[in-house]
């Protein structure tokens, strides 16, 4: 019986340490896989999002953006409006030409420290090539003697002509959106800034005024960051504007002027001026970028992370310019 007794307790025994070591391998799994959650947890974390719509956690601003991202926010505007337009790429700036107005959408472009100067005057214009051509169709501008303009042939539907410029019951100049100013270093890019699809009627005061205070302002800030992008327009409040010459080119009710800088804190403003006379100081017609989307239907840096789109578009601080 006392045999019986021991085999027992010896059977119990190896059951419990049996049972321990079992355990313990479950334990050291249990770890395992712990350590591979975590693992997988902290590679999340790093992995930057691919939709930043749905997103919920937080992105912290670099203080430093990268040449991608920087160059990703000198994109062009969408046209969430679905206004008509065809986009084209030139020298120095890009437009988008609208045919129901007849004016561009918008103008924009880079404005580097190396573009704000130069030896070709707009007194110039056209500025022929080597075989003796100019870079267009151009007229001498009634206005202004020492203008010269050119028809846009690359225009696939309606566009300016240059009879349409004969009425002058508006107080109207033609009123560049890539300003010559920003073009004195390329003979060809200053030609093309002639081009009647870079021009809107503009009240006259304004454009020799306060519009072109800020265009000069412009240069001075791509002299201080070393480049800004810009990027310029009308504003329609309505489709009953009014219009001037026998193609009805629309005389905007306004102008919206967005311009961005990069570097370690990006920053950008807007600017709205309407189309009359009289002068303010800038700080008058600073708008949020917010603002101007609203009043064109134009969506601005889209592709920049929401955070950073978010800051730059509530901003409209003229001091920090």
């Amino acid at each position: 019986m006392k045999k019986y007794i021991i085999a027992f307790i010896l059977f119990i025994i190896s059951v419990f340490i049996l049972a321990i070591t079992i355990g313990s391998g479950d334990d050291d799994n249990i770890y395992a896989e712990h350590i591979e959650e975590k693992d997988d947890i902290e590679q999340l974390a790093v992995q930057p999002s691919t939709d930043l719509e749905t997103d919920e956690r937080p992105v912290v601003v670099p203080d430093t953006l990268s040449k991608a991202q920087t160059e990703v926010m000198s994109e062009l505007p969408i046209n969430k409006a679905g206004l008509p337009e065809q986009i084209i790429k030139r020298i120095a700036y890009t437009v988008s030409f609208n045919s129901t107005t007849k004016c561009p959408n918008w103008v924009a472009w880079k404005l580097t420290i190396n573009q704000t100067d130069g030896p070709f005057s707009r007194k110039g214009v056209p500025y022929y090539e080597e075989d003796g051509t100019a870079s267009g169709i151009g007229v001498v501008s009634n206005e202004n003697l020492k203008n010269v303009y050119f028809l846009d042939t690359e225009i696939t539907g309606p566009r300016q002509e240059f009879n349409d410029w004969n009425d002058k019951r508006n107080h109207i100049s033609h009123g560049h959106m890539m300003p010559a100013g920003d073009n004195k270093w390329s003979k060809a890019a200053m030609n093309q800034s002639f081009y009647l699809s870079n021009m809107c009627p503009q009240d006259i005061d304004l454009n020799g005024g306060d519009w072109q205070i800020l265009e000069r302002r412009c240069r001075s800030w791509a002299n201080k960051y070393k480049e800004i992008n810009i990027v310029t327009g009308p504003i329609f409040y309505s489709q009953h504007y009014s219009t001037m010459g026998s193609g009805k080119i629309g005389i905007p009710d306004a102008f919206f002027k967005v311009i961005l800088r990069m570097g370690k804190v990006p920053k950008a403003i807007g600017f709205i001026f309407p189309n009359l006379g009289g002068h303010h100081n800038l700080e008058y017609y600073v708008k949020t970028v917010h603002e101007i989307e609203d009043a064109t239907g134009f969506d601005f840096f889209s592709n920049v992370p929401n955070n950073i789109e978010q800051m730059l578009e509530s901003e409209s601080n003229l001091k920090e310019w």
